[in-house]
């Protein structure tokens, strides 16, 4: 694995640390970035794949399944969410540590990112796995759907340290400068999954059919494997940056700095994650439930895999944004930003009328057999497509915020879009103007619309260009 993973940095180009510094910025933000868009790709084809089968289960299992799996994420983004904030931390600790070419430290923060996810996946894990059914029944009242969400929760949350260990690995090496590696390992995963998902839903050869928890125990395997390879990888001094056992020792000045950076980053995804599950929730008391639900679920994943290339651009401006402030070099840092900010957006009018005119033919592929959910989900592409500029503006100035460690303004900017905006209006348009499910797609537009120029407002403002990292070393402890 690791010769086909050195194969690919040579024959592809991963840039150097000097290139990330003084390089073309808009080449790089490509070189970097391509590699995240097919992970991204990848991270949304578990989804993808998982709705696919699941939608072509007989009768209304494929429905009730689609409207689960809606109605189980949001769940599962919750716990998620308090431990990737602190990888945030960690892509600005790594990035601005290695711009400063101070590559022990860097990978000392690596460590310690292992140490946190690790402590606290156990601890979320039996949390959420304790918790699944009150949480649900508590949000769609008990039923059919309800059922099988909680059936495929309790599966994935007995994972979770799993999951977590690829995090702690894709965000150390893209703050390091290598998004080949991640993305390497995650085909790996996605492949093993998509393999596994038709013969454990349905029960092929000597497996039962098991439906949707076939589907979380193929998530789960396939991550594991990819888990295991990462550490061998990381700790076998494969990648550049080499991790060992006594880098995961607690170091208490660093743990400060973890925390200090990443809990704004955490508040914003939980907030952001809380945010979804008080959506889903609204969206579960609408008329027809699980039509609403599977097209929200389906129209949302098809929304995740066209926006690959604005996501993996973020994560990549994110990186070069802290490696030039880490070097000292704000008017780079800058310059990245307003080259970013613009590309995404640019890329963002693009997707959106993709969306618009493969609307009905991109739900029929995903559920074929219902024309309500097909009918729904198509208004929902067409709407959200009205926000799609801004919403590439927003994701631009996020990853300069995470980039450049000031993580408190992006989590107002998250509490903006989502609490400000979109809750409130969603219960206005839903529900007070009767719209139904058409005033959830057009109060989501509309939250893009505003988070994005605000975004932009910050961006202007400039204060997000000191870096965070010490000018002298953290002393281990």
């Amino acid at each position: 694995m690791s010769d086909l993973i050195n194969y690919l940095k040579e024959r592809m180009g991963r840039p150097s640390k000097e290139e990330i510094l003084n390089g073309d910025i808009i080449p790089l933000l490509f070189k970097l970035g391509w590699p995240l868009m097919i992970a991204n790709l990848l991270q949304t084809a578990y989804n993808l794949a998982d709705t696919l089968w699941l939608g072509r289960l007989p009768g209304d299992e494929a429905t009730l399944s689609v409207g689960a799996m809606s109605l189980a994420w949001p769940f599962v983004f919750l716990l998620l969410s308090i431990e990737l904030g602190l990888g945030i931390a960690a892509v600005a600790l790594i990035s601005q540590h290695t711009g400063a070419k101070r590559f022990k430290e860097a990978q000392e923060d690596a460590g310690q990112l292992y140490f946190i996810l690790i402590v606290l996946s156990i601890v979320l894990g039996a949390i959420g796995y304790l918790t699944a059914p009150t949480f649900i029944n508590f949000l769609a009242e008990e039923g059919a759907v309800a059922s099988y969400a909680i059936d495929y929760l309790q599966i994935i949350f007995l994972g979770f340290p799993i999951l977590l260990t690829f995090a702690a690995f894709s965000f150390a090496l893209r703050a390091w400068g290598d998004t080949i590696t991640p993305m390497a390992v995650m085909s790996l995963s996605v492949i093993i999954n998509i393999v596994l998902d038709p013969v454990l839903i349905f029960g092929w050869g000597p497996f039962p059919p098991m439906g949707i928890r076939g589907a979380a125990l193929a998530t789960v395997f396939s991550r594991s494997v990819g888990a295991v390879i990462s550490l061998y990888l990381l700790f076998g001094g494969k990648v550049g940056l080499e991790l060992k056992l006594h880098y995961l020792k607690p170091n208490i000045d660093k743990i400060k700095k973890f925390f200090q950076i990443g809990l704004p980053a955490t508040g914003a995804r939980v907030t952001d994650a809380v945010g979804f599950v008080v959506l889903t929730g609204l969206l579960a008391r609408l008329p027809q439930q699980k039509e609403v639900l599977a097209a929200y679920g389906i129209g949302s994943r098809i929304i995740n895999i066209t926006f690959v290339i604005v996501f993996g651009l973020g994560i990549a401006l994110s990186t070069m944004v802290g490696q030039a402030l880490g070097a000292e070099k704000k008017d780079r840092a800058d310059r990245i930003a307003k080259k970013g900010m613009m590309l995404m957006a640019g890329f963002m009018v693009i997707i959106s009328l993709f969306l618009v005119i493969l609307r009905y033919p991109l739900m029929t592929f995903f559920i074929p057999g219902d024309e309500t959910v097909i009918r729904m989900g198509a208004m929902f592409l067409a709407i959200l497509a009205i926000g799609g500029p801004f919403f590439g503006i927003f994701e631009a100035v996020s990853g300069t915020l995470n980039g450049a460690g000031h993580t408190f303004k992006q989590m107002l900017l998250s509490l903006t879009r989502l609490w400000v905006i979109r809750i409130p209006f969603v219960a206005i348009f839903a529900f007070l103007l009767t719209l139904q499910s058409t005033g959830v797609w057009i109060a989501i537009a509309f939250s893009n619309v505003i988070a994005g120029t605000a975004a932009y407002v910050v961006y202007k403002r400039g204060e997000w260009k000191e870096k965070v990292i010490d000018k002298t070393r953290i002393p281990r402890t």
